[in-house]
Order: C-alpha cells, then structure tokens, then sequence
C-alpha cells in the first residue's frame, strides 16, 4: 500500500512540474511576442521635450508616447563631424542623456521611438547646447614638469570626472614617441608621476581624455628628471627616542621595528613578514630611523598593511630631519629641521568610508608616494640628514588604538 502510493505521489509531481513548465513556457512567449506588421510607435512630441544642458552633456525630458508596440526612445547625434553615437532609454523612463559632447556649441539630436518589431519612427529634432566639457576644461591647467627620479603631471578637474592622462616620450630620440603609460583620475586637483626614469634629456608628450574616447591635443615637453637613488636599507636601525611608540608587542617577531624596512612585502604572511604595528599609542605617534648615510631626502613611499588598507594607514604626518650625532627628543629645538608635512592620497577621494578596488591598487602592493617638495613652512627641504624621524599625526580611520604600515622605502642623494 506504501509502495503504491509513493508511485501515485511520483507521477502527480511530474504531473505538476510538466505543467508549470508548460505555463512558464506560454507566459516566456508572451513576454516576447510582437506584431511584424504593427506600425512604427508614435514619434516624440516635440511639444513635450525640455532640455537641462550641464558640462559636457544634455538631459533630455519628454512624455513618453502611449503605444503598446513602444520597445524604447533612441537618440543619434553627431559629436563631431563624421562620427556619430547613439544613446537609448526604455519606455518606462522620459529620460535620456546626451553625454560625450566636448565643445559648448549646438549639436542637433534626432529623437526617434523605436517599436517591438524595431521598426522606427520619424525623427524628432532637437537642439541641445552643452557646456564646456570636464575634458576640455582641464585641458589648459595640463603640465608636465621634472622631479625626483622622473617626471609629475598635473591638472585642474573641477568637475571630479573620471579622466585619463596618456605619457608618452621619445626614448630613442628617432622623433616618433612611445607610450609610457597612462592614469585614470577623478580628483579635483589630479596628479600623477612616472619615476625610474634616467635623469638625462628627454622629449615627453601628455594628452588627455575622456571615458567616451574624446582626445585633447598632444602637449610635448623636453625634461631632464632629476637624479636620486633608492636609499640602502642594509644600512637603516632603529634610533629610538623617548617619546617614540611603546607597543605592548614590540618584541614580537610580527611587530619588529625593523618589518618596517626589510623589503618583505605580502599579504598573506605580513604579520611574520614583519609588519610594523605600533599598538595602542595615542596620537602622534613618533618613529626614528638611523639611515646609516647622509642624504638629501627626494620622497617616500608608504606601503600599508594588506588587510586594512585606508583604515590604519597614515593620513596627515610630518617628517623632520638631523645632521648632527645623537639629535635628542625635542622637534622644536634646533636639532631637528622639518622636510614638510604630508598626506597620503586615494583616487576616490578624501571620504575614509570610500575605499574602492582603484584605491587599494593605488596603494598595494606598489604603496603610496609622498614627494618632498618646498613649501611655505620649508622653502628649502633639500638639506643633508643622517637621522629621520616621522610625527604621525592621524590615521585614516582615526583610530586611537592601532596605526599600520608595511614598508617605507626612501630616495635621495647620498652625500659623497
């Protein structure tokens, strides 16, 4: 009796599953039915339209036409002569952008509805007047100039668009450049810097553009990148001063000093590689480094630790520098002269609740580069130093319990 039934239950579930299927089937053809010989749908009425015209593009409103054959409203125009883009919105929105227009000038858009059966209907002309694009508006602020190692771009990008400047340079000085490589940035005083270069004279040419392939011109420079070398780490030990962190796991293998600068970087080993880990100190938290040399100070660069990268890596910090044997612990006295004072940077911007995957390859495992540059606190940060020390004034996340990093590496000029 068991038997039969379960046999009866079996054949009434496939039963129900042939069914649904079937069900499923009819309601997928409908969906996706149409009418080959329906009309066109019912054109835009120009009437309804508006235009909002904003940097670099157009908003266009209108009432979207009542035809059950309606599939969706397409946009054609012509962003400059002889090369044509195309933009669609579906009959559920009365919306469309017209985006990837470079001049502010008139561009004529035809409107069209677009049926099922794709069949078209008529145009409807429409004037659309952009401002002037991100693109070509950051284009006059574009410059190149010779530092440390390399060379450094910059640009006003007020509008915070995602913009890509393109290096290149004639490396065989034959006339017919190559491409160094190229940065996408969306900040709005954007940067960017190609170091490793040799400092010998070189022609280097910079463009920009934007993310619907619009180019500007080719801007071309004759820079000589200025000498440094990389700093000998062999050559580094800990100075430790007074007030300089005293982390309840200092003499653990994970949280040595010297992980700081043991050229060992990996995320999946980094407490055994040697990350360093001042914990639980207050800000500002102090560090010195004895660099075994004297050298003129060009940059730094930060590696922060894998596993919380923009949370406990520094943020604002300042370094100060001495010459003289055994500097004590007073950074206000003369012993000590400042290089300058820092921030760490991500492409996204400034908020810490904003860490996307373009920042943390920004910052590992390649780490983050601070260039010593003159300011009005240090016109002149160019000075010999044996002994280094770094003030970390906040983190990140600002938190008051652990501040993480890596690797720091250093360049320069070592005194001969």
């Amino acid at each position: 009796m068991k038997k039969i039934w379960t046999n009866r239950l079996n054949v009434l579930l496939v039963m129900v599953s042939m069914g649904m299927l079937f069900l499923s089937c009819q309601e997928s053809e409908s969906l996706i039915y149409y009418d080959a010989n329906a009309a066109a749908p019912i054109a835009i009425d120009a009437n309804t339209l508006s235009v909002e015209n904003l940097a670099g593009k157009s908003i266009l409103k209108y009432a979207v036409p009542t035809d059950d054959n309606l599939l969706y409203v397409k946009a054609v125009y012509e962003v400059s002569p002889g090369v044509e883009r195309q933009t669609q919105s579906s009959r559920f929105v009365d919306t469309l952008a017209i985006e990837g227009l470079v001049d502010a000038k008139d561009y004529t858009v035809s409107l069209y509805t677009v049926g099922k059966n794709k069949k078209e209907s008529s145009p409807t002309l429409v004037t659309v007047s952009p401002q002037t694009s991100p693109l070509a508006e950051a284009f006059p602020s574009l410059n190149l100039i010779a530092t440390f190692g390399g060379i450094e771009g910059t640009f006003s990008n007020l509008h915070k668009a995602a913009l890509k400047a393109v290096l290149m340079a004639d490396t065989a000085d034959t006339g017919d450049p190559v491409f160094l490589q190229s940065f996408v940035i969306n900040n709005p005083n954007a940067s960017f810097s190609l170091r490793g270069l040799d400092a010998e004279s070189t022609k280097f040419y910079v463009y920009l553009m934007d993310r619907w392939g619009n180019k500007t011109e080719t801007k071309a420079y004759d820079l000589t990148p200025l000498y440094e070398e990389r700093l000998d780490k062999r050559l580094w030990k800990e100075y430790k001063l007074p007030s300089d962190f005293r982390g309840p796991h200092e003499n653990s293998p994970g949280y040595a000093f010297t992980g700081l600068f043991n050229d060992y970087i990996d995320p999946w080993d980094g407490w055994t590689g040697g990350m360093f880990l001042p914990e639980y100190v207050q800000y500002p938290r102090y560090f010195t480094i004895d660099l075994g040399v004297t050298a003129k100070i060009s940059r730094f660069n930060l590696v922060p630790w894998w596993w919380r990268i923009y949370d406990t890596t520094p943020r604002h910090f300042e370094v100060y520098g001495s010459a003289i044997p055994n500097p004590g612990d007073d950074l206000n006295g003369e012993e000590w002269r400042l290089l300058g004072k820092f921030e760490t940077t991500k492409p996204s911007g400034g908020d810490p609740g904003i860490i996307t995957q373009e920042d943390i390859n920004f910052a590992w495992p390649g780490g983050i580069n601070i260039d010593v540059k003159p300011s009005e606190l240090q016109p002149d940060p160019y000075f010999p130093v044996r002994i280094i020390r770094f003030k970390i004034i906040s983190s990140w996340s600002n938190s008051p319990t652990v501040m993480a990093l890596d690797e720091l590496t250093i360049w320069g000029e070592v005194a001969k």
